[in-house]
């Protein structure tokens, strides 16, 4: 697996991700467990987010690259923890840690997102009050890696004042029924 993660840090580093028109592709790397109802849902939240960006979005997960695989356009987005929504899991603390983040090389953005789905699940359940599903999840998911996409594909660090670009998302913002 390593010889993989050098060959995409190497990939990552020449590729350039700009806003045109074109395909990005994600590859998704978990190092916990994850459930399908999940990832598709966040899949589908990234989609319908980003369907009028003008960037196509393709998936593919870490395990299943070939040597060699080359992709114009590249985001890896890494999730940490269990992206699972486990009914008898006890909730972490730690009030104000980041949901997510992209990653900032010699003062420029590069193609690396990280989602904390432990601390995504504590807000849910913390603040939302209802032990929520899989879909919940994977909404809140799409969202916060929406989030982070923007900052790379856009290469800005700025947030806004509405939407989900600010700094700050609420449990509402990352499960309400309706799009930001």
């Amino acid at each position: 697996m390593r010889p993989v993660i050098c060959a995409l840090l190497a990939l990552s580093a020449s590729a350039t991700v700009a806003s045109a028109a074109t395909e990005l592709t994600i590859i998704l790397q978990f190092d916990g467990r994850h459930s399908d109802l999940s990832v598709s849902e966040m899949k589908r939240e990234l989609q319908s987010l980003m369907r009028d960006s003008g960037t196509a979005l393709s998936w593919r997960n870490s395990a299943e690259l070939a040597a060699g695989e080359s992709f114009p356009r590249v985001v890896v987005a890494r999730f940490h923890g269990s992206c699972q929504m486990m009914p008898l899991a006890a909730p972490l603390l730690g009030d104000g840690e980041p949901l997510g983040y992209s990653h900032i090389s010699n003062g420029e953005m590069i193609p690396f997102a990280d989602v904390e789905c432990d601390r995504v699940r504590a807000e849910l359940r913390t603040r939302h009050g209802a032990p929520g599903d899989d879909l919940t999840l994977g909404r809140a998911m799409g969202r916060i890696l929406a989030h982070e996409l923007h900052h790379i594909i856009d290469h800005t660090r700025t947030h806004a004042r509405t939407g989900i670009m600010r700094k700050s998302l609420s449990p509402q913002d990352l499960i309400a029924a309706r799009t930001l």
